[in-house]
C-alpha cells in the first residue's frame, strides 16, 4: 500500500470510528508527512446553551456528554462594569487555557477539559450542575485582601490560603465565612467544599511550580467548579484573567520569608491587573501574549 492509499485508509478509519476527530480542523500524520483537512465546526447550526462575559457554550449534537466552549475577544473588570473588546484576545486565551489544562490533566487533576478541536474552541465535559462560587487561593497578598484584611502587600502565605466567593457581580462576589464553611464540611458533610479546597490547593502547587520554571511567581488565582457525573470537577477557563503573575525581581529570590515583595517585580505583572489599572488594550494583549508564550512551554514539564 502506497502513502496515498495509507492516508485514505487512515482518514476512513477516523471518520468511521471517531466522530470527535472528524471535527478537527487539521489532523497530522507525521509518519506520512501529510495533513488531512476537515471542515471547521459550524456553530451557526448549533444550539447556544449559555453565554458569559468571555465565552459561549454550545451543545455538541454528536455527543450529549460534552459541549463546546468558545472564547470571545471580550474583557471585563470591576464586576463587569468595565468592558472592552480586544481583537485577538480569544485566540491568546485559548492557547493559555489549552496549555494549562493539558498540564493539569497530565498531573491527574479532575478537569472538564477534553480537547481543542479548533482554534478558540474547547471540547469540555458537560456539566450536571455548576457550583456558583469562585474559589480563590493566595500565596502572596495582593489586590483586595490588602484592604479588607489589612494585610501588607507581599505577605507570603504558607500554606496557601483559600476562600470561597459567591459568584454575583451586582453583589460584588461576597466572600463566604471561613468558619461557617468549615462547619458545613464537618457537620453537614459538605464534600463539595472539601473537594474544591483540595483541588484548588493542588492546582495552585502545580501551576506555581510550572511558572517558577520561568522565573515567575503565581501570586493568586480564582477557579470555578461544577458537578459531572456526581463528582466535583475543575471547569471554566484558566487564562490571564484567572490569576496574578509577578516576575522575579532577580535570580534566585528568597521566597521563604514572611514578606517577599522585594523579591518580586509587581510592576512587571503579566495579568489582568494591567487592564484593571487602566493600561491601553494593546498593552494588555501584549501581556496576555507573554503568558501564552510561557504556557506553551508547559508541554515540556
Amino acid at each position: 500500500m502506497d502513502y496515498a492509499e495509507r492516508a485514505e485508509s487512515a482518514e476512513k478509519v477516523l471518520q468511521l470510528t471517531c466522530p470527535e476527530v472528524r471535527q478537527l480542523k487539521i489532523i497530522c500524520f507525521p509518519y506520512l508527512k501529510l495533513e488531512v483537512n476537515f471542515m471547521p465546526i459550524d456553530f451557526g447550526s448549533l444550539k447556544k446553551v449559555a453565554e458569559g462575559k468571555t465565552k459561549i457554550i454550545y451543545e455538541n449534537p454528536e455527543d450529549p456528554k460534552t459541549a463546546y466552549m468558545v472564547f470571545k475577544d471580550d474583557i471585563t473588570a470591576g464586576d463587569g462594569v468595565k468592558h472592552d473588546v480586544i481583537k485577538g484576545k480569544a485566540l491568546v486565551d485559548w492557547k493559555t487555557n489549552r496549555d494549562i489544562f493539558e498540564l493539569l490533566n497530565r498531573k491527574g487533576v479532575r478537569t472538564h477539559h477534553v480537547s481543542c478541536p479548533q482554534e478558540k474552541v474547547v471540547l469540555v465535559k458537560k456539566l450536571d450542575r455548576k457550583i456558583n462560587l469562585e474559589v480563590v487561593s493566595r500565596r502572596i497578598a495582593a489586590g483586595s485582601i490588602l484592604k479588607w484584611a489589612n494585610i501588607a502587600e507581599g505577605t507570603r502565605f504558607n500554606p496557601v490560603i483559600t476562600q470561597f466567593h459567591y459568584k454575583d457581580d451586582p453583589l460584588h462576589d461576597p466572600m463566604l465565612d471561613d468558619k461557617y464553611v468549615d462547619y458545613i464540611v464537618k457537620a453537614k458533610g459538605g464534600n463539595e467544599y472539601s473537594e474544591m479546597l483540595r483541588i484548588n490547593a493542588e492546582v495552585f502547587i502545580h501551576l506555581e511550580a510550572a511558572f517558577a520554571e520561568f522565573d515567575i511567581q503565581l501570586v493568586d488565582m480564582k477557579l470555578e467548579y461544577g458537578i459531572i457525573e456526581g463528582d466535583v470537577y475543575l471547569i471554566d477557563e484558566i487564562t490571564g484573567g484567572s490569576f496574578r503573575l509577578w516576575p522575579y525581581a532577580h535570580k534566585n529570590p528568597n521566597l521563604n520569608q514572611s514578606n517577599v515583595l522585594k523579591e518580586l517585580n509587581p510592576e512587571g505583572r503579566l495579568d489582568k491587573d494591567t487592564y484593571r489599572m487602566g493600561e491601553n488594550v494593546d498593552n494588555v494583549l501584549t501581556k496576555f501574549e507573554e503568558i501564552a508564550k510561557v504556557t506553551a512551554k508547559f508541554a515540556d514539564l
